[in-house]
């Protein structure tokens, strides 16, 4: 698959088919990540791919913690972060709405229980990386993540990015027995599209390009 093509068409997936990832696919997957470039090759990620019963219970727990908790998604982080951010986060809901309306839900409460039980993936993947490193080495695991993300697409698997379950994150680390020195940094739902659910044919938009470049020392900018 050309590279490009790749990145341009692969969207996030939010409603999977019930069916299996194997292990030898999930491990090729993280072969991948583990290719990606980090900062004095320090490969600061550790993957935890969970599956099985082991993830349905973990999605039971977390459900019942934002029930409790009344957890409330908040992108925009109370309208604290700049205006133009908030815009975007506006206008990405605007475009989403008729893909709702069509599946009967609120847009809130679809993200907040979709992103808790990981929208029904049957393979979660949590990236974490040690908790002494400095906060820079987020970089290496992001690009670890977009790794994972576009070799899943490239097999005609699906992806979802979920950072909202970390509010939770100890009580991930409990479930998951996981050291101490570990610090979560994302989720990623992992499995295959359900090509028939209308919330899988929504693209989210971008803002033009030009607006996001500081040109210097170019004499005429490429478009």
């Amino acid at each position: 698959m050309d590279i490009s093509e790749a990145i341009r068409s692969r969207t996030s997936v939010r409603c999977f088919l019930n069916r299996p990832v194997d292990q030898a696919t999930v491990r090729s997957l993280l072969d991948d990540a583990h290719w990606a470039p980090s900062a004095s090759n320090q490969q600061p990620w550790h993957f935890i791919p969970v599956t099985g019963t082991t993830l349905s219970s973990l999605c039971d727990r977390l459900q019942d913690a934002r029930a409790e908790k009344k957890t409330v998604y908040d992108p925009s982080k109370g309208n604290t972060i700049p205006a133009q951010f908030v815009e975007r986060t506006k206008k990405l809901f605007r475009e989403l709405r008729p893909f709702l309306t069509d599946l009967g839900e609120a847009q809130r409460s679809f993200i907040e229980s979709g992103s808790f039980r990981f929208y029904g993936a049957p393979v979660v993947i949590f990236l974490a990386m040690h908790r002494l490193l400095p906060q820079s080495r987020l970089l290496d695991i992001g690009m670890a993540a977009q790794n994972i993300m576009l070799a899943a697409y490239a097999q005609g698997l699906g992806t979802c990015a979920i950072a909202l379950t970390l509010l939770y994150s100890e009580l991930i680390h409990r479930h998951l027995c996981l050291p101490d020195d570990l610090q979560l940094v994302l989720s990623i739902a992992l499995g295959y599209p359900d090509r028939t659910s209308r919330i899988n044919a929504f693209r989210s938009s971008r803002e033009d390009c030009e607006a996001l470049i500081t040109w210097r020392g170019f004499d005429i900018p490429s478009k």
